[in-house]
């Protein structure tokens, strides 16, 4: 199990009951991965969970973009070091484009279940919306919004706004910052 960025390794319930750990939500460092490489990178990551790797048709048509558009993109993340691929063969990301992906992927999931479960956002609108602000977001304000979500979406009864969630709620946050640094 890997960090959730709150330092206790513990995941939590996600709307529908299933639990979730998310990863240190470490900024990467790579120059030239671009917010939109990043895009390219999750979608990448997310459709080849359980494959060995992913056709460059399934890519463009998830993105909507054309073949060259997506071929592009390929084309960048390999030479980041990210991905690999074949003569027009699957694309497969290397040990660094996995783990980058996971943690972008992290970071969207948050962000996204932030605005549809905590602020009731149109799902739509939610996953639009996190796809440019997990972009943006620093380390400390992914790990604080964690730390948020976490708190209220395991309030008692449910209940975001009640005064026994809310009364903890700044104790509860600057303990999980402090023991995740």
């Amino acid at each position: 199990m890997h960090n959730n960025g709150l330092g206790n390794g513990k995941s939590f319930q996600n709307g529908n009951g299933a639990g979730h750990t998310y990863g240190k939500f470490s900024k990467n460092n790579i120059e030239g991965l671009t917010a939109t490489r990043e895009n390219y990178l999750r979608t990448l990551f997310q459709l080849s969970r359980g494959t060995d790797g992913v056709r460059l048709t399934d890519l463009a048509r998830t993105e909507g973009v054309r073949l060259p558009t997506a071929r592009h993109a390929v084309n960048c993340l390999r030479e980041l070091g990210l991905a690999t691929q074949e003569n027009y063969g699957k694309i497969q990301l290397t040990a660094t484009g996995e783990e980058i992906g996971r943690q972008i992927c992290d970071r969207f999931d948050l962000t996204r279940k932030f605005l549809i479960e905590v602020l009731g956002v149109r799902a739509e609108a939610a996953e639009r919306e996190a796809s440019v602000m997990e972009h943006h977001l620093e380390e400390d304000t992914l790990e604080r919004l964690a730390a948020f979500v976490k708190h209220v979406t395991n309030c008692p009864g449910g209940q975001y706004a009640s005064p026994d969630c809310l009364v903890n709620l700044r104790a509860t946050m600057d303990e999980a910052i402090k023991i995740s640094a």
